[in-house]
């Protein structure tokens, strides 16, 4: 089962928030999402290419490593984490968690995303960023939770039985290398600025997988049977070359374009702004790099009591042409691949600035679903205050519409060029609570 555990790691691991060019801004994660009207520097070129030749844009920025890491639940709150972490669990605690996971055939669903740039840059009107995101799940049914909190003696009885139906996890990570360009043109009412960035994408991993059958029962010796499917990246298990192992990370290409615009009020310190993430783009992963893998285990007790666990089969399909010839394989190849784009976004935002106080609003509409988690339609508001000149307090809220509630907050320090930010964000009221954080340094010159 190497390769399995392998599978699953990659499931589990973290790994931005978002999008196939992650927002890696902790301005942003503080105003909630409300960036789009005020983003500067290379942090523009996610946000809105536009502003690039906006009225204030600094001449030159550089980006340190910055990092934004998000983790939750569909169903546990990191409040809920911290309540009954390193404790005895009653009854009553086993019966409020069981509670959350309202119907029988819901399942547990663990996230954990986080997102990187390692560089990013901007000359005037130019912009360039290099970055790394991704995003995987793992959701474990009902039954499951049930069995690790109580035991196989909660069901026990004639035709009681556990089953995994419904388990099942996906990932996928992606390097993407951005650059845009802005150009302004002056108004009678403003400035008005527009500009592009263009997107070049390497897939680094894609996989799903799930389980096909399972029991688990006690009755009235112990019989389990499960049936684990999955398909995913495959790797070469070492490169003869330096070359060979950077060419293993490119399991597909794909390519966007953003096109943004920005209009700066004259005489008033109002913008208002647009973007259309992915008005072009494909994501096209390689067929030959995927790997179909089947597990069957088979475990039953005997009647002195002993295990006979050694029914283990596993079968790999490692050819396009083996996928193909497996109903089971064909299917979750085409699954995966069905849905190995990135989602297309209209982002609209709004700024007020007077004196040390921002303002900020924005709203999101995803107009095409892709692989990374959008919301539907999104609006949010956030501030920014700029104590003694050099340490900004920023917060905010966002509003998935009838999903999630999301508040913010964070802080930042600007000594002369350098700057260094910080921000939290807890998400609730939703179907995937959780919180968010994100750090950052550069250069602004």
């Amino acid at each position: 089962m190497r390769r399995t555990a392998i599978v699953l790691t990659a499931l589990l691991a973290p790994t931005a928030l978002r999008a196939q060019l992650p927002d890696v801004s902790p301005r942003a994660v503080a105003l909630a999402g409300a960036y789009g009207a005020t983003a500067r520097g290379f942090e523009a070129v996610a946000w809105n290419p536009a502003m690039l030749a906006a009225r204030g844009n600094p001449g030159l920025t550089i980006a340190l490593p910055r990092l934004t890491l998000e983790t939750g639940s569909n169903t546990f709150s990191w409040g809920d984490l911290t309540h009954y972490a390193n404790r005895h669990l009653t009854d009553q605690d086993k019966a409020d968690l069981m509670a959350k996971i309202v119907h029988d055939d819901s399942s547990l669903t663990l996230r954990a995303i986080v997102g990187s740039a390692p560089l990013g840059l901007s000359i005037g009107h130019f912009g360039l960023l290099v970055a790394a995101s991704g995003e995987g799940t793992m959701a474990g049914p009902r039954d499951a939770v049930e069995l690790a909190l109580y035991g196989n003696a909660h069901r026990s009885g004639a035709g009681e039985s556990f089953s995994a139906h419904g388990a099942n996890g996906r990932a996928w990570a992606a390097t993407t290398v951005a650059g845009s360009f802005a150009h302004a043109f002056d108004l009678p009412v403003g400035r008005l600025s527009v500009g592009a960035t263009y997107k070049y994408v390497i897939g680094n991993f894609i996989g799903r997988g799930a389980e096909i059958s399972s029991s688990f029962s006690v009755d009235p010796l112990v019989n389990v049977r499960a049936d684990m499917g999955s398909i995913y990246t495959s790797y070469p298990s070492s490169a003869p070359s330096l070359a060979d192992a950077f060419g293993a990370l490119k399991a597909g290409t794909g390519y966007g374009v953003d096109l943004g615009g920005a209009l700066q009020l004259a005489g008033r310190s109002i913008t208002v702004s647009a973007t259309l993430v992915n008005a072009l783009g494909q994501m096209k992963w390689d067929p030959s790099r995927l790997e179909f893998e089947r597990a069957t285990f088979t475990a039953i007790q005997n009647a002195d009591g002993s295990i006979n666990s050694d029914n283990w089969q596993r079968r790999y399909y490692k050819t396009p042409a083996d996928i193909a010839g497996d109903p089971t394989a064909a299917a979750a190849r085409d699954s995966l691949l069905a849905h190995a784009d990135f989602a297309r976004l209209l982002r609209l935002g709004a700024a007020l600035r007077s004196g040390k106080l921002s303002l900020a609003g924005g709203a999101q509409v995803r107009l095409a679903e892709g692989l990374d988690s959008q919301p539907s339609k999104e609006v949010a508001a956030g501030a920014e205050y700029r104590l003694l000149g050099f340490l900004p307090v920023r917060a905010g809220a966002a509003y998935d519409i009838g999903k999630t509630l999301t508040l913010s907050g964070g802080l930042g320090l600007s000594l002369a060029f350098f700057h260094l930010d910080f921000a939290a964000a807890a998400i609730t009221r939703s179907d995937r609570p959780g919180l968010r954080l994100a750090l950052g340094t550069g250069l602004e010159f």
